[in-house]
C-alpha cells in the first residue's frame, strides 16, 4: 500500500511514517520543515531500505492540498492510505489568540484535511484497490479542553465529519477512520504553550508507542481509534459527564498537568 501522511515531520506523524514504512508500505512524508523530513527519509533508508519520499508544503498555503494531490498522484500512481494528521493549536484563551494562528488553526485542523479527503477519495474509488482515510481528530473531540476553545472546536468537526464519511462509504474499497490522539509526549504541548510537569509524563505514551497501537486498527478500518488509557479516559469523560462537570475535571488535570508558556507557532 501507498501512504500518505500529513505533518510528518515531528510527533505522531513522524512516528506513523517509521511504523508504516518498517512494515513494507511506501510513503510519501509531508510536512513544513524539509531538514526534517530529510533527515527521517535518511534515517529510514538506512535502517531498512525503506521507500519514503518527502514533500516540504505548508498546508495552509494556496492551493496546497492540489499541489499535494498531484504530487502524491506523481510519486506513486495509486495512492491506498491517507493519514491527514497535521493539527495545531495555541494554548491560550480565545480573545487572546493572535488572529494568524486563529486562522491557521482552522485552516489546518479542518480545510485541509476536508480538502484533502474530497481529493484522495475519488481517486481510491476509481483505482478501487483497498483503501484507507484516517483523519486525526483528538480527544478534544470528545472532553472539553481548557483554553482550546477554537482547537476543540475544529476537533468535533473532524469527529462529525469522519463519522459521516464512513457511513456514506461504507461498502465501498475506502474504510474511514477517525484517530483520536490523547496523552502522547509529542512537541505540540511545546508549540501551543504548555510545559508539562514531570508527574504528569508517566502515564503517558510515546509517539512510537501509539502508532504500533494505531497500525493494525487503520488497517482493520475502525471507524474510531483512541489508543492508550489516557485518551479513553478523557473520551468517557466527554462522553459521560454534563459539559459544567466535564469542563472541571479537565480544567483540574491541567492545572496539576500543565504550566502555561508562550506559544512558539511561527507567525
Amino acid at each position: 500500500m501507498n501512504v500518505v501522511i500529513t505533518g510528518a515531520s515531528s510527533g505522531i506523524g513522524r512516528a506513523m511514517v517509521k511504523t508504516f514504512a518498517r512494515k513494507g508500505h511506501a510513503v510519501l512524508a509531508v510536512a513544513r520543515r524539509k531538514e526534517r523530513l530529510l533527515a527521517l527519509c535518511q534515517e529510514m533508508a538506512d535502517e531498512c531500505e525503506a521507500n519514503v519520499h518527502f514533500l516540504a508544503l505548508d498546508l495552509t498555503s494556496q492551493s496546497a492540498s492540489q499541489t499535494l494531490y498531484e504530487e502524491a498522484v506523481r510519486v506513486f500512481g495509486k495512492v491506498h492510505v491517507l493519514i491527514n494528521n497535521a493539527g495545531m493549536s495555541p494554548y491560550q484563551k480565545f480573545c487572546d489568540l493572535n488572529h494568524e494562528h486563529l486562522c491557521q488553526t482552522i485552516s489546518l485542523n479542518t480545510l485541509a484535511l476536508t480538502e484533502l479527503c474530497h481529493l484522495f477519495m475519488p481517486h481510491m474509488l476509481a483505482h478501487g484497490e483497498p483503501s484507507h482515510v484516517v483523519n486525526v481528530g483528538s480527544v478534544g473531540g470528545y472532553a472539553p479542553l481548557p483554553n482550546f476553545a477554537v482547537y476543540t472546536g475544529t476537533k468535533h468537526y473532524v469527529r462529525a465529519f469522519t463519522n459521516m464519511l464512513h457511513h456514506e462509504y461504507r461498502g465501498s474499497n475506502i474504510q474511514v477512520s477517525a484517530l483520536h490522539p490523547g496523552g502522547i509526549i509529542t512537541e505540540f504541548a511545546e508549540l501551543a504553550g504548555q510545559r508539562l510537569k514531570e508527574s504528569a509524563q508517566s502515564g503517558m505514551m510515546t509517539p512510537e508507542q501509539f502508532a504500533e497501537k494505531a497500525y493494525p486498527a487503520i488497517l482493520k478500518g475502525n471507524r474510531v481509534i483512541v489508543p492508550g488509557i489516557v485518551g479513553k479516559l478523557a473520551v468517557l469523560i466527554g462522553k459521560f459527564l454534563p459539559f459544567p462537570w466535564a469542563i472541571r475535571v479537565t480544567e483540574f488535570i491541567y492545572g496539576q498537568t500543565v504550566d502555561e508558556t508562550d506559544p512558539t507557532y511561527s507567525l
